[in-house]
């Protein structure tokens, strides 16, 4: 309930700042007509948005060890989603082994049980921002995973976090409506995995420099 109370106050905000720079392009009735009409048109890319979305999920870093400011994709694997009528999104069959690809040669051993773990979904709740359409941006705030593993020959729970948009500024999602002459429904995703659990105890602190990136299109009927 607090996590909703929040994104309602973040929400207000948002419109408010995207009201206010309209207010400065006109006034009276004409301002309230482009205000409406601008509205409507965000409120039905937002309706288009909904749906089933397939594509691909790879890792990337911009830690710049290839070419400088060049981001280095692997691990492209298909990968299916959805963007739900409930201001939420579901990343299905993610690979645990993707989630822990930044943990170091002296944690193996955790790194193997993890990735051994076979596959999550994750669960996203976010924001439409009402400042930007075509593309629509998101801002997404990640629900944590958990799953057994089994280390050392007994099982244990893990928890995985992510970043959220507030604490990443590279974690967000976007839709696609209109490129250039014509309709496509394109969404892209960046989750940056933040730290990693291990029944309760923590375990590893991600940096941001790598991330996971689902790119793709709706499905089509």
């Amino acid at each position: 309930m607090k996590t909703m109370k929040v994104f309602g106050i973040v929400l207000a905000l948002v419109m408010a700042v995207s009201l206010s720079s309209c207010v400065k392009n006109g006034d009276g009735d004409d301002l309230d007509k482009k205000w409406e009409e601008w509205i409507q048109e965000v409120r039905t890319e937002i309706k288009a948005s909904y749906g089933s979305y397939e594509g691909k999920l790879y890792t990337m870093s911009n830690d710049q060890s290839t070419t400088e400011g060049e981001e280095a994709k692997k691990d492209e694997i298909d990968a299916t989603w959805t963007l739900n009528n409930d201001s939420t999104i579901d990343l299905h069959n993610v690979p645990t082994a993707l989630l822990v690809k930044q943990l170091p040669e002296s944690q193996k051993g955790l790194k193997e049980a993890v990735s051994n773990a076979g596959n999550v979904n994750i669960h996203v709740q976010m924001l439409y921002n009402y400042y930007y359409h075509s593309p629509l941006l998101m801002y997404v705030y990640p629900q944590y995973v958990t799953f057994p593993i089994t280390y050392g020959d007994e099982t244990h729970q893990v928890e995985i976090q992510f970043y959220t948009t507030e604490e990443n500024s590279g974690t967000y999602a976007q839709y696609m409506m209109k490129d250039e002459a014509t309709y496509v429904h394109k969404n892209i995703i960046y989750l940056f995995p933040k730290r990693l659990y291990m029944d309760n105890k923590l375990q590893a602190e991600f940096t941001s420099t790598a991330f996971l990136v689902w790119l793709g299109a709706k499905k089509t009927l």
